[in-house]
């Protein structure tokens, strides 16, 4: 089998005066990258962005940019597929101010609604940290929950969604800059519930736990009678998956008594979250 290479895309965006854009751009032409890769996003900003990487690493290229021309503000981005993982960096006069990478540890998304006008919005949560809370800030303002006020939810103050397998109740910061959000994410099939507290506006989480339903149920009693319809649902579902659970437990441990190779974990579908 041929190996199949993963897409990388890097984009430097420089912020200054035009004049000493245009000159930057004049001199990178084909050293950072080719000049039908590089856009104006407003007379004070450039982009540059590269396909399939820059023959060395992000860091090293954005400290090479930040060392020629400390004289103006560069941030850098690069992320494989479709901003899988992305790597976040900022220089401003000729210093390293924040280098951060972002993985997402759920993501679920609050679809379009046309009845309501509702354009849609994808939520995704990650462990905050200073460095990587003023990249998304500053890189993904789309991470914005705020917007979700306007929908109606279960329960004043909460939103809700579900893909399927995985109900996110969610509770918004009380303003803008607080960081005092609640998540309860419900897997009623599989009879699991996890508890996501400080919650900011862009989904930067001080903590996930997993947790009992009825742990759950009792942080939240606004949301006690949802919470038992939703686990209600799938009670079923739950028995029939703790029965095949069991079953593939004792299939692993004969297969591992036998010298088998095991692999796939199966057992534990929600590794990210302790």
């Amino acid at each position: 089998m041929l190996p199949m290479a993963t897409p990388v895309t890097t984009v430097f965006t420089l912020t200054g005066p035009q004049d000493r854009l245009r000159q930057i751009a004049e001199e990178r032409a084909y050293r950072t990258c080719a000049p039908n890769q590089m856009a104006w996003e407003n007379d004070t900003t450039l982009v540059m962005t590269l396909e399939n990487g820059i023959g060395t690493s992000f860091l090293d290229h954005g400290h090479g940019l930040s060392d020629d021309f400390p004289d103006v503000s560069i941030r850098g981005i690069e992320y494989f597929d479709c901003f899988d993982d992305p790597g976040f960096a900022k220089w401003q006069g000729g210093q390293l101010v924040y280098e951060a990478d972002l993985i997402t540890v759920f993501g679920i998304l609050f679809p379009t609604d046309a009845s309501k006008d509702w354009p849609g919005c994808s939520a995704s949560f990650w462990h905050r940290s200073p460095p990587l809370s003023a990249a998304i800030a500053e890189n993904c303002p789309d991470f914005d929950l705020m917007p979700l006020r306007q929908r109606a939810g279960p329960a004043p103050g909460w939103v809700e969604t579900s893909d399927g397998f995985a109900t996110l109740f969610l509770r918004l910061p009380s303003t803008p800059d607080a960081q005092d959000g609640l998540g309860v994410i419900i897997y009623p099939g599989i009879g699991r519930s996890t508890l996501l507290t400080g919650i900011d506006r862009f989904g930067g989480v001080a903590r996930f736990r997993r947790q009992a339903y009825g742990q759950v149920s009792a942080q939240c009693p606004e949301l006690r009678a949802v919470l038992r319809d939703c686990w209600k649902a799938d009670e079923k579902k739950r028995r029939k998956a703790r029965q095949e659970r069991k079953i593939l437990k004792r299939k692993t441990k004969k297969e591992s008594r036998e010298g088998k190779d095991i692999l796939f974990d199966l057992f534990d579908p929600d590794p990210w979250v302790m």
